[in-house]
């Protein structure tokens, strides 16, 4: 089955090979603000690979237009689908005016917008501003910008009820359950099998739900085949392929420029 892996951070050559060793996907890159973690191969790595593709990181510490030229000065050799942005990390609500020009180039470019939500990875400096990455925040921009799509990554645990019901009420947004098995940040299996698959048949959105790893061994995020596990207990065959695959199609419109259709 052909997949679309739409969260990793693939950020160096021993990640990317360790993915590979494992994973013959197609995989998006979360790239990260360097007052996250450095990574300053992310972008080498992605070019360096067919199968990669980069979410380019908008970092709230500094000066957004500045970042947003120089991503739009690489949108094709950087081979960039979306920007990512750090809420919960970074103290900030999507409804905040001075994003609004992120949302703009999102839509005159055809990328997607990705935002950190919920809880934050156990060994990474954080601002714990949960509050502030609310999928409710993200609901409210995607009302005003139609055309854009948004995704909520990890399910903005633990509100993911209320995540699915906004995914199922706004078409263009998407959310994911990926980063669920970080070391050290285990539940019981049928526990989260529960929490998330209960959430996700509740609200009927499983047209909006995707793949997604989060696989850094570096910060701790190993897992891929526990993934194919979990899902093939939350949806129906019929419902994995788009989970795989067509989910992310729809959700990230800027892979067909790159031939991924």
């Amino acid at each position: 089955m052909r997949k679309i892996d739409c969260h990793t951070h693939i950020i160096n050559e021993n990640v990317r090979n360790a993915y590979f060793s494992r994973a013959d996907n197609i995989a998006l890159v979360m790239q990260f603000p360097d007052s996250i973690l450095s990574n300053p191969d992310t972008v080498r790595t992605v070019q360096s690979d067919p199968r990669l593709f980069l979410c380019a990181c908008v970092d709230l510490s500094k000066r957004v237009p500045a970042q947003l030229r120089n991503i739009e000065a690489h949108l094709d050799d950087w081979k960039v689908v979306g920007l990512k942005i750090y809420t919960s990390y970074q103290k900030a609500k999507a409804t905040d005016r001075r994003l609004r020009q992120v949302y703009e180039f999102a839509r005159k470019h055809s990328l997607t917008v990705v935002f950190h939500t919920g809880l934050c990875s156990l060994v990474l400096p954080s601002d714990q501003d949960l509050e502030g990455s609310s999928a409710r925040y993200i609901a409210r921009v995607a009302q005003a910008y139609p055309d854009v799509n948004f995704v909520a990554a990890h399910m903005d645990d633990p509100h993911r009820e209320v995540c699915c019901r906004l995914c199922a009420q706004h078409p263009n947004l998407f959310t994911d359950f990926s980063g669920l098995f970080e070391e050290g940040y285990e539940d019981d299996w049928n526990v989260l099998l529960a929490q998330y698959g209960g959430a996700i048949r509740a609200a009927g959105c499983q047209g909006q739900i995707l793949y997604g790893t989060d696989f850094c061994p570096p910060i701790g995020l190993t897992d891929i085949e526990r993934f194919d596990d979990f899902a093939v207990e939350i949806f129906t065959p019929e419902e994995l392929e788009g989970f795989y695959y067509k989910n992310a199609l729809r959700a990230f419109p800027g892979l067909a420029a790159f031939g991924i259709v």
